[in-house]
Formats: C-alpha cells, sequence, structure tokens
C-alpha cells in the first residue's frame, strides 16, 4: 500500500514555488543559446524527416502504449503495431537518461544570467520557452505521429525586466567587473515596486542605466551596522544574513534593512554566502522578495538608490578571496537598469501528444519561470523532467494510450498566473481530463533535514470525502516502478496543479520536500528561491531528480483509467458557467475560488468558464443551470486610460436578460478591489461600475465606495439562508448594493446596515447581486460562506 499523510493547512495558502541552491560555485554557461521558435499563437509542429510510413489500421487489444507514428489517434484505447518492417517500439523507461535530464538544466540555468535569469514574464522567461518549443521541433517521430505546439501569451499585474545589473570593483587601483543581480521587487504593489524600477515610471522600457559610484563600506555585524553614520556617496556592502528573514523575524529583518536604507548610500549591494547548514543564511528570497521589500523610503524618495546582489564564491575570479577580500575593496560602481511593467506579458507552451483514444487526457505540468535565480531546482527540473518525458518517447516510438498534455506554465512564482490562463481556455480539454500531474519541484534538503518525495493534492474533506484516489493511485504506479512517493492531502494552494482543483480535475504536486516543521519553512530548508539554486546543488541529490522523472512518464503512460475513475463527485447533470468576459484578473475564478468549484462540483455541477476578453451569447448560455457574472476589472492602474474599462455590453445584457427570463439563474457580483488569494483586496478595481449595466436590467444598481464590514447578517428567511448565521465579507471589498427606485426584490443579507446580497424576480428566473466576491472565499474556519454555496446548488436544482 502507498503510504498516505493527511496535513491540514485550513486557512493559510502555502504556495510552493520550489527552488534549490547549487553549491559555492558559479554556474557554468554553455557556449551558445538555441534557435528562437516561431511565436505563433499556435503553431503545428511538421517532422524534419517522416521515417515511417503510416501503420496498419488494425488493432490489438493489447492496453501497452503504441507504437508511433499513426496519422490518426483511434478511438479505441488499444495498441496498434507498427508494420512488420518498421523497428519495434523500446521501453521508453529505459530510456530515461540522468545526464540528459541534467543536459537540459544547464542549458536552462544559462538563459540571461545574472540578468534575471528566468524571471517570471521577462524576456528570460520568453527565450525559456523559445528553447523548450526548439527543443521538441527537434523530434521528428513525435511530429510525425501528430504533435501539435501551442504558444500562448497572458497578462500578468506586474512584471520586472532586469536590463543591465553590473558591478565594478577597484582593488589596489585595479578595475574588475564581478557577476551581480538585481532585485524583482514587490509582486502587487506598484508603488512599493517603483523604487526597484531604475527610471521610477512603471511601463518604460527603454533602456536607461543609472549609474552609481562611491567608496565601499562593507558591513557584516550588528555593531557595525548600528555604527553606520552618513552613507551618502558611499557604495554599502551588506552581509545578507543581517537582513536575511528566513533566519529571523520579518519585522527586524525589515528594520535592519531600512536602517541602512535611510542614511542614504549611492548604491547598496546584498552578499549572500552559501551554507547548507540549518540555521545560517544561504541567500534566501535575496533577488525575490528580500526584507528590502517592505522598506519604505523616507521623504518620497523614488527611485530608491541602485541595489544589487552579489554571491561571495563569484569574487574568487576577480581575485578577491573571501571577506578579507571584500574588505580590501577601494570603490565600487554600479550600472542598474531595472523597468517595471503593469501589466506584464507571460506566455505558456502546450504540446499535445496524440494518444491512442483522443477521447481522455492527461496533464503533465511544470513552470517554466524562476524567482529571479538560476532555477535549477525551481522548477528547472520539472521542466526538463516534461522535456525528457516527450524526448524517451519520440526516441521509444510509444504512442500513450490516452492524450498526453505537455505544459509548461509562466508566472507561476507571480502567484499562478500561467496554469490559470490556461485552465480557462482549455475547457473542452479539462472534460475530458483523467488527471493533471505538476512537477515542482525537487529540493536540495538542508544537512540533516528529512525529505520525502511527495504527492500533494487538496482533496474534498470539506465536504466529506478525504480521500485521494490520484495520488494513491500514482503512488502505487510508482512502487512498481521501485520509486516510493508518500501520497499527502494539503487544504491550500501548492504550485500549478491547484488551479485545476475548482474545476474539479484529480490534481496533485510531484515534490521532494523536506518534511513539515523544518526551519525556515520548505523553501529555506529546501533551499529554494536562493541564489545557489544551480545544476551543482541539483547533482547531489541526482537520484531523486531520476526518480521524479520515472514518476512522471508513468504519469504519461499509466492513466489509461474511465474519465471519471479518480473523481469523488457525483455525475454532473447540471452546469454552472462562469463568465469572465471582463474579469481580466485570473485569480478571481474558480482557478483560484478553489472551495466554491469543488463544492459546486459536489453538488452536481459541471464548472465552466468563459475567458476574458470573449462575450458571452445567446449560445454560450444554453444548458446552463446557474450562471455566475464575474466583476469587470483588468489589471489597469490608473482607470481607463490608454484603454477602455471593463463594463457588459448591451448585447450581453440583452443575452442575459432573455436568459433569466426564460427560467435561468443568474449570479451578478462586484468587488471593490482586485482579490489574489483570500478575500483581502490588494488595490481597487476601478471598473466596478462596469457592473451596473447588467445589474441594472433588473432593477439593481452598484453604488461608490466600498463597504467596511467583514461580515453581512441574514434578513428574513429564505431557502437560500437555510443554516446561515452569518456570512463572511472581505472587508472594504464590498461594493454597496441597492434596489433601484420602483424595483422589487428580497434583501438577503445587509452589511452596516447595507445590502449585499439581493435577490429578484425576472420573467421565470431570478438574479442573485451580490456586492462581494470575497462571499465565494472561506478565509476562516468558522465561515459559513460555504454552507451558502451548498444551499445556492439546491435551490438551483429546485430542492
Amino acid at each position: 500500500m502507498p503510504s498516505r499523510r493527511l496535513l491540514l493547512v485550513v486557512f493559510a495558502v502555502s504556495l510552493l514555488a520550489c527552488s534549490a541552491p547549487a553549491g559555492p560555485t558559479a554556474t557554468p554557461l554553455p557556449a551558445a543559446m538555441v534557435a528562437t521558435a516561431p511565436v505563433a499563437t499556435e503553431t503545428v509542429a511538421t517532422a524534419r524527416e517522416a521515417t515511417w510510413p503510416p501503420p496498419a489500421s488494425t488493432a490489438t487489444a493489447a492496453p501497452e502504449p503504441t507504437a508511433l507514428p499513426a496519422a490518426q489517434a483511434t478511438e479505441a484505447p488499444t495498441a496498434t503495431p507498427l508494420p512488420t518492417a518498421s523497428p519495434e517500439p523500446a521501453d521508453p523507461f529505459a530510456l530515461l537518461s540522468l545526464e540528459s535530464l541534467f543536459a537540459t538544466l544547464e542549458d536552462l540555468t544559462a538563459i540571461q544570467p545574472y540578468s534575471g535569469w528566468r524571471n517570471s514574464a521577462s524576456q528570460g522567461e520568453v527565450e525559456a520557452l523559445d528553447y523548450l518549443a526548439a527543443r521538441l521541433a527537434e523530434m521528428p517521430n513525435l511530429q510525425a505521429g501528430g504533435l501539435r505546439v501551442e504558444r500562448q501569451e497572458l497578462d500578468v499585474f506586474l512584471a520586472a525586466e532586469l536590463h543591465e545589473t553590473a558591478l565594478t570593483l577597484t582593488v589596489a587601483g585595479q578595475e574588475v567587473e564581478v557577476p551581480a543581480d538585481g532585485l524583482r521587487g514587490p509582486r502587487d504593489d506598484a508603488a512599493q515596486a517603483l523604487r526597484f524600477d531604475s527610471d521610477g515610471a512603471l511601463g518604460d522600457l527603454d533602456p536607461d542605466p543609472v549609474a552609481a559610484a562611491g567608496p565601499a563600506v562593507v558591513v557584516r555585524t550588528l555593531e557595525e551596522l548600528d555604527a553606520l553614520g552618513d552613507l551618502q556617496g558611499a557604495v554599502v556592502f551588506l552581509d545578507y544574513a543581517l537582513v536575511d528573514r528566513s533566519i529571523m523575524d520579518t519585522a527586524e529583518a525589515v528594520s535592519r534593512a531600512a536602517a541602512v536604507v535611510e542614511k542614504g548610500p549611492a548604491g547598496l549591494v546584498l552578499v549572500t554566502t552559501y551554507s547548507n547548514t540549518p540555521g545560517e543564511s544561504h541567500g534566501s528570497f535575496v533577488g525575490d522578495g528580500s526584507a528590502l521589500t517592505w522598506v519604505d523610503v523616507a521623504h518620497g524618495r523614488r527611485p530608491a538608490m541602485p541595489s544589487l546582489s552579489i554571491r561571495l564564491e563569484d569574487l574568487p575570479a576577480a581575485g578577491i578571496e573571501g571577506w578579507d577580500g571584500l574588505q580590501a575593496v577601494e570603490a565600487a560602481r554600479l550600472a542598474w537598469d531595472v523597468d517595471l511593467v503593469a501589466p506584464g506579458l507571460s506566455g505558456n507552451l502546450v504540446a499535445r501528444i496524440p494518444g491512442a483514444d483522443a477521447s481522455r487526457a492527461v496533464i503533465l505540468g511544470a513552470h517554466i519561470d524562476s524567482p529571479n535565480a538560476p532555477g535549477a531546482l525551481d522548477d528547472g527540473s520539472g521542466s526538463a523532467i516534461l522535456l525528457e518525458v516527450a524526448r524517451v518517447l519520440d526516441e521509444a516510438r510509444v504512442r500513450p494510450p490516452i492524450d498526453l498534455y505537455l505544459a509548461w506554465f509562466g508566472s507561476e512564482e507571480l502567484s499562478l498566473y500561467g496554469s490559470a490562463h490556461f485552465v480557462a481556455t482549455h475547457q473542452e480539454l479539462l472534460d475530458r481530463t483523467v488527471a493533471m500531474l505538476q512537477i515542482d519541484c525537487l529540493s536540495r534538503p538542508l544537512d540533516g533535514v528529512p525529505a520525502e518525495l511527495k504527492l500533494v493534492s487538496w482533496p474534498y474533506g470539506r465536504l466529506g470525502d478525504e480521500s485521494l484516489p490520484w495520488p494513491d493511485h500514482l503512488a502505487g504506479v510508482a512502487a512498481r516502478h521501485g520509486v516510493e512517493v508518500v501520497a499527502e492531502a494539503v487544504y491550500g494552494v501548492y504550485s500549478d496543479n491547484s488551479s485545476f482543483g475548482g474545476y474539479d480535475v484529480p490534481h496533485a504536486d510531484l515534490i521532494y520536500e523536506p518534511l513539515p516543521g523544518a526551519q525556515g519553512g520548505v523553501h529555506y530548508a529546501g533551499h529554494l528561491h536562493d541564489p545557489y539554486d544551480t545544476v551543482e546543488l541539483a547533482r547531489e541529490v541526482g537520484d531523486v531528480f531520476e526518480d521524479m522523472a520515472r514518476v512522471a512518464l508513468a504519469a504519461a503512460l499509466e492513466a489509461d483509467l474511465p474519465l471519471d475513475a479518480l473523481r469523488v463527485t457525483p455525475p454532473s447533470p447540471r452546469r454552472v458557467l462562469f463568465l469572465a468576459g471582463h474579469t481580466q484578473v485570473a485569480h478571481m475564478s474558480p482557478a483560484t475560488l478553489t472551495d466554491l468549484g469543488m463544492a459546486l462540483a459536489m453538488e452536481g455541477f459541471d464548472v465552466d468558464l468563459l475567458p476574458y476578453g470573449r462575450a458571452v451569447t445567446t449560445a454560450d448560455l444554453q444548458g446552463a443551470d446557474l450562471v455566475v457574472a464575474l466583476p469587470p476589472i483588468d489589471y489597469a492602474l490608473d482607470g481607463p486610460e490608454g484603454g477602455q474599462a471593463e463594463a457588459w455590453s448591451e448585447a450581453e445584457v440583452e443575452a442575459l436578460a432573455a436568459y433569466v427570463a426564460g427560467g435561468g439563474f443568474l449570479v451578478v457580483t462586484n468587488s471593490a478591489g482586485r482579490l489574489k488569494y483570500g478575500n483581502r483586496a490588494l488595490d481597487a478595481n476601478e471598473d466596478w461600475a462596469g457592473a451596473n449595466p447588467l445589474a441594472g436590467r433588473f432593477g439593481l444598481s452598484f453604488e461608490e465606495g466600498s463597504v467596511g464590514a467583514a461580515e453581512a447578517l441574514p434578513t428574513g428567511s429564505h431557502p437560500l439562508l437555510e443554516g446561515i448565521r452569518r456570512l463572511e465579507l472581505g472587508g472594504d471589498t464590498a461594493v454597496p448594493l441597492r434596489l433601484l427606485d420602483g424595483s422589487q426584490g428580497q434583501v438577503l443579507a445587509e452589511a452596516e446596515g447595507v445590502p449585499a446580497a439581493i435577490l429578484v424576480d425576472h420573467g421565470q428566473g431570478q438574479v442573485l447581486a451580490l456586492g462581494d466576491l470575497a462571499l465565494f472565499v472561506v478565509a476562516r474556519q468558522e465561515s459559513q460562506n460555504l454552507r451558502f454555496w451548498r444551499n445556492l446548488a439546491a435551490y438551483v436544482r429546485g430542492e
């Protein structure tokens, strides 16, 4: 029996973008980069040489993988033999190569070195996707079998491009340049992020480096930090251990960092050192999420002084040995050119390898971006494994039993943007997906810290079923291939697999993870999100890397199961359609409203979504028992300047009015702010009034402002309120709601005397207006929102 563990993480988001460090040496760089692949929205890979004739049309009853190539996928999930003249298919498991995996890692970690690497929504991420596309184009057997490659583009709230991060040191009167990296800055606070933009203006991508120079001041101890005087004109080299929030309270780390910044140095260089000893600093979060992220600059100084980071281990090549050598540096000169873009542009790469049965599919995923670090482990490991799966299938000439999708997601590190876009734009695929496996990621645990290879998933335990059919099945399959994997339940976001949970797709994340309770959490204890996440360190856990590849290949070839075999939800005779046509914020959808999607699926609803940018039509609404209009909102920070505010169009309003009049049930939602995880607003929603063309059609109106209450109280009785004493709001996220003069409806709940939920009749149907999308979130254990959704499902069913 595969082992199981239940870990209750009920209300804390545990987003694990895995990463691991390499040893204290610089990452070797390949001599040349790869060719760029086309960037069409969808490209079809064609074979350089179609060396095999089409296979015979006869089929056998064997359930093994099918030999490639075949011109068309067969209808039955059975193997199709090649003609006798063709070579016999090889065993793909025997072809897995650890050195092939490491060769891919070498290539991935050589992209944009010390210039953001594969940073989310950056040039490095683009080049990484180009590299993958070029590698897939070199697999002629898969191409002959129908390989299709799709390139997607998607928006993220805020992106950073590190153009130039150069550091020149003067030692004994001689200048020498050393490798240096930049700092990314906040992910969701645009005003604070401007401190990390060299020209202090969002959206400007023109090269305009800022130069700073001055005498070097090295700070290694608290005593030296406390004794600092005026630093104007100096370049400070600060031991990162003094401000490393992984080994101290974040508030203390921020206070120490602020003490340096407020003394006004011309430039700041954070110096990291390698360690694999628990309790010692090794640069965690230095490039993305350091204490400097939360330092406010006094007197409105923007942008802040140039800020870089270096690894002490990179200095010997310049003749500077350790801290003693750094103390001998006389002066430093920085060149700093970093631009912030809002919104930023990211992307996905999706490869479809046709299976013998095209009516079912399995999806393997990994994220291609790294957190402003080399990213060998996080998640170069998962990205390399997906490419290795494709390589061995190509070399073995094996067709999977069901369709296989390999998805490299962008901007996972910024919070699952790539996978959220993927699920929104592949709704038909989700309906025929047996299971999804994310590989994120390999880690290098600190010395003495135990770790396990895990399959982590979010089960339906809150809805009465704690089982983990997909992790259990895959753990059993892995055991037959000699790999021990532990199935574990976590009620929280882990990686890109989490985006699939709200659509009732069985999913899991494959991760080599330090055991819970390790000092500093998984990132610190596993060398994730630090500058030592290089191939050298990955080689120290090469056996685990190979095991992970074996599990991924088993998932690709041994998920030949009935479509509902791994689902715990009942058959879904009903359909709920979420309308996101005016909701650019990917996190305000079932991709992140996981509990909501799972609850509706458990109530017998197939969860579907109309993606951003697509106007709803009458045809889209056919067969929908419940329609949820998500809030109009985009990523624009200052309203509609340069574009048009999001709002429901007249044609959409009439289509929805006709749907309701014909007996449909429509939920109209709004939000005063942008939500991400949970119910806290990150910034104001400038497009809140865009919901009024739709609300007004039913005698309702959203009003300017927000309601600060954290809960709404029921008013009167109604089946929707059965068992409800209070409903959880976000606090400052509710938009005031009211009935227009002369309109009739029932106020179901109020917050601070303002309606938060109103139900109105229209023709043969009804409309439920909600002033706060946070009503679709469970953020507190005592929340009754889950009960509210189940009441809604029962009411729509007519119970």
